[in-house]
């Protein structure tokens, strides 16, 4: 014979088919985020690893001064076992039309076609085949609305985009590897036919690429091989190729007559300008460790939600349980074990669960995998992808969901199972000793009236106050980045060092003279960059500034001498600086340390650097006495000619920078907005309905009494409004508290920082909208509370 346990299943999921829907959507449009994320991710990333390979990707670059002699690279091929590629630019200016202001310019690095290493892929449209053609990023082609046909100005030369690409090698479109953060919007790359690349104005870069022999088996070996032959390279270009030993070169320069010796290698002594190995480079790898960290970041916010709603479930079938107490009473009465009734009450959340997690992974694997493919595509220069079956997605969208749920479920309705069939019969669930109940305090009748609603339902409440708080930190996410990103602009621009930084490639003229400037509010300063040994983030970049006395730009370095600085307000933030600390930090292409006495901080949060007089500067790194590097000054340098200036910092580099985050994130931060908005309506929904449901009674033996729907709304619904707008005000609270460490967190593990900064605007904001949100459930409930028979009140008298 039938079980009639499966037909009353199915008859209450008929009855209550606007709960489970609802719960249906939920879990599966976190499931479908979740499984659409793991999914985009692993194309990608799959995608990234065969480019590798595919593309014949650099093992890392470097930057000589001037074009290197062909037995200096021979040179350095042999001593490192390298094959060295030429991979020459000239970055000069592009001008579009239509889509920007007139008279707007970006950058754009130019290369010749590449035809053996860091190949590039045609994403649409065709390769130059002729004089005027150029192809250029797909990325920056999508932000400045470049169509294909479209021209652009090029240093001045209009040529035609025949078609857009992507180059592996730069996956983020990042101008400096030392940059905080790519930009898409004013830097772009392009590639021309040889004889449009030698017609361009601007003056070349002498980029080389190279590749390993004998590639490193792994990460750690190239790292080794990389830092070694950064030494062997400088060595080698300073002394032409004659020597890579760094003692023997430093020997030679000690001992004039030796220099002798090095006759033959004068004309072919150089400098290297940067050295990036593949592993360090951010425009290879920031894409790919960035869809590393979405993952990662997806699978706690999963594992959350579906705990939050395996607790609702489990108060469902708890509120269910102690209904249908006299029901299960002669169900154990007339022979039904509790492994029975245990399977039958955990089906209805384990069915729910498996038909989430299927719609949940049908719209992964479609429609959310495209819009999170869309967002990545609209943040990264990523090459054509492939969907690939993603096997760790299955095990956390729908494997571990399931688990949880069971185990939650399985927990709660055990323990209300142990009870005897007596006492679910005599409807006496208690599993402690009877207490009095809590005296109240005397107020209206009404107020203590809602008072023992709240005590009698303070569990649901505490997990309404859980599921509140993980839709409030959702908002804080989509209000806070953006109100971050635009307080790190208006930092910036109210607190740059100097509205001007002029990088000169040499301070003096060909006859010696020093280079002067007849601007006014010009200052001398050295700036250098070495990098942290230890701390939170091994490897990262401190930029060292040698400050004039007296400086307009610089306060309270007058203070100092010799290896003591002053450190930047971001870096003492990041790193947990404290006055009286040594700090030790390395230069970037050797094994050479320097230490710094920390006498104290400077208030700024631009970027992670320390302070110190020109003279300890030049004391530090061996300088001669009075040596500098360029100029700081508050008004624009007209006097200096282009050729003798390296690189100008003005606020357009930081303003650019926090455009491209705001381009990135702003249309996720809109969806992750609307998305909480809708969780927080979905999840309200459940939990005040779950308290009403329990009240059922309570609420028909109001009615009896005579009491009137409005006045019963005044008991329940504005109970639960006063908690929500309560528990709203401090889940906004903690969520901010929360974005704070988990931006902390973020940070640390990357270049760079700058604080998360929510206003008091967008507190009230993300309120509004929990409350709002409210509101909408709330009219359901009213609906419901009217909808109460007062039969309900005779149903269940003991």
């Amino acid at each position: 014979m039938r079980d009639p346990l499966n037909k009353r299943l199915l008859r209450d999921m008929r009855k209550e088919w606007k709960k489970y829907v609802v719960l249906v959507v939920l879990m599966a449009f976190m499931i479908a985020i979740a499984s659409g994320i793991f999914v985009a991710n692993k194309s990608m990333l799959h995608t990234i690893e065969e480019s590798y390979e595919k593309y014949n990707i650099e093992h890392g670059h470097f930057i000589l001064k001037t074009e290197g002699s062909e037995s200096l690279i021979r040179k350095m091929e042999e001593e490192n076992d390298i094959t060295i590629y030429k991979q020459y630019y000239k970055e000069v200016e592009e001008l579009t039309e239509g889509s920007k202001k007139a008279g707007e310019e970006d950058s754009i690095r130019v290369f010749k076609i590449r035809q053996q290493v860091n190949l590039i892929g045609l994403i649409d449209g065709s390769m130059p085949q002729s004089s005027g053609e150029i192809v250029i990023d797909r990325m920056h082609a999508d932000v400045r609305s470049i169509k294909i046909g479209d021209s652009i100005g090029v240093d001045g030369k209009t040529m035609k985009v025949v078609g857009v690409i992507a180059a592996p090698n730069y996956s983020c479109l990042f101008p400096k590897n030392s940059d905080l953060m790519f930009n898409s919007i004013n830097f772009n790359i392009g590639f021309v036919l040889d004889e449009d690349w030698d017609a361009l104005v601007g003056s070349r870069k002498y980029e080389y690429a190279y590749q390993f022999n004998t590639p490193p088996k792994t990460e750690k070996e190239q790292k080794q091989r990389s830092d070694v032959m950064m030494e062997k390279l400088a060595v080698l270009a300073a002394t032409g190729g004659y020597t890579s030993d760094l003692s023997v070169a430093k020997a030679l320069q000690s001992d004039p007559s030796a220099l002798l010796q090095m006759t033959d290698y004068l004309d072919d002594m150089n400098e290297i300008m940067d050295f990036v190995p593949e592993y360090a480079n951010q425009a290879i790898h920031f894409a790919e460790e960035d869809m590393s960290d979405d993952e990662v970041m997806m699978e706690v916010l999963v594992y959350i939600f579906i705990g939050v709603i395996a607790f609702v479930f489990a108060i469902t079938t708890s509120n269910t349980i102690v209904n249908e107490a006299a029901v299960i009473g002669t169900l154990r009465s007339t022979g039904y074990t509790r492994r029975e009734l245990l399977f039958h009450y955990m089906l209805t959340p384990s069915l729910i669960t498996i038909i989430a997690a299927i719609l949940g992974n049908i719209l992964g694997y479609t429609i959310f995998k495209d819009f999170m493919v869309n967002m990545y595509y609209n943040t990264y220069s990523l090459l054509k992808y492939e969907t690939i079956w993603n096997a760790n997605a299955f095990i956390t969208t729908t494997l571990i969901p399931l688990v949880l749920m069971a185990v939650v479920n399985f927990i709660v309705i055990y323990r209300k199972l142990r009870l005897s069939p007596l006492k679910f019969l005599r409807r006496d669930l208690s599993t402690s000793k009877r207490k009095k109940a809590l005296r109240l305090p005397r107020v209206s009748f009404m107020s203590r009236f809602r008072m023992r609603i709240f005590l009698q339902n303070i569990g649901g409440y505490a997990v309404l106050f859980f599921g509140i708080a993980f839709v409030m930190l959702l908002l804080a996410f989509a209000v806070g980045l953006p109100e971050t990103v635009n307080h790190f602009k208006d930092e910036m621009a109210e607190n740059m060092i100097a509205d001007y930084q002029y990088i000169l490639k040499e301070t003096t003229d060909e006859d010696g003279n020093e280079v002067t400037t007849g601007e006014e509010s010009a200052e001398k300063f050295s700036m250098s960059s070495l990098q942290t040994t230890s701390g939170v983030h091994v490897g990262e970049d401190i930029g060292i500034y040698g400050i004039e006395g007296g400086s307009r730009f610089v306060n309270g370095t007058d203070a100092l001498s010799g290896n003591e600085v002053l450190v930047s307000s971001a870096y003492k933030k990041k790193f947990g600086i404290r006055n009286g600390d040594v700090l030790t930090l390395k230069d970037k292409y050797s094994d050479e340390t320097y230490d710094f006495v920390v006498k104290g901080e400077y208030d700024y949060m631009g970027s992670l650097s320390i302070f110190m007089t020109n003279e300890g500067f030049n004391q530090v790194f061996g300088n001669e006495e009075g040596s500098f590097m360029g100029y700081m000054a508050s008004h624009e340098i007209t006097d200096i000619e282009t050729d003798k200036i390296y690189t100008v910092i003005t606020l357009k580099d930081v303003v650019s920078m926090a455009n491209q985050l705001d381009h990135s994130m702003g249309s996720m931060c809109d969806y992750l907005a609307f998305g909480s908005g809708v969780i927080a309506i979905l999840v309200i929904f459940l939990l005040t309905k779950l308290i009403i449901e329990k009240n059922a009674v309570s609420i028909s033996m109001v009615k009896v009494l005579g009491y009137e729907n409005k006045e019963i709304n005044s008991l329940y619904v504005r109970l639960t409004t006063i908690i929500v707008v309560i528990f709203a005000i401090i889940s906004a609270l903690l969520s901010v508290y929360g974005l704070t460490i988990v931006f902390t967190i973020m940070m640390r593990s990357m270049n760079g920082w700058f604080d998360v900064y929510i206003s008091n605007t967008g507190i009230i904001k993300m309120i509004i909208i929990m409350v709002v949100s409210y509101l909408v459930v709330a009219l359901f409930d009213i609906r419901r509370i009217k909808k109460i028979p007062l039969a309900d009140a005779l149903k269940n008298v003991e």
